[in-house]
């Protein structure tokens, strides 16, 4: 099995059991446990993958970063009183 195939699963597993612990009822926590995951994957896999590889999961993690600041803004938007 190549490591982008267990980074994939490794990445499925991860938001199985976020799917099992947290369920439906935090949106944002999904999306931040998704996040913790994708980094700490790029992070360990960091020596073992292709460049290709990195690359793509540094897409992710972009798109993870813009979703969590999104979030956050969204969160003290409400704590304010202005959303």
């Amino acid at each position: 099995m190549q490591v982008s195939q267990k980074i994939a699963l490794s990445m499925a597993i991860w938001t199985g059991l976020i799917l099992v612990f947290v369920g439906g009822q935090s949106f944002e926590l999904f999306f931040i446990l998704l996040l913790i995951g994708l980094l700490i994957s790029r992070e360990l896999s960091s020596i073992y993958i292709r460049s290709s590889t990195a690359d793509r999961l540094d897409g992710f993690i972009q798109v993870g970063i813009i979703v969590f600041i999104a979030i956050v803004a969204r969160r003290i938007l409400s704590i304010l009183n202005l959303l």
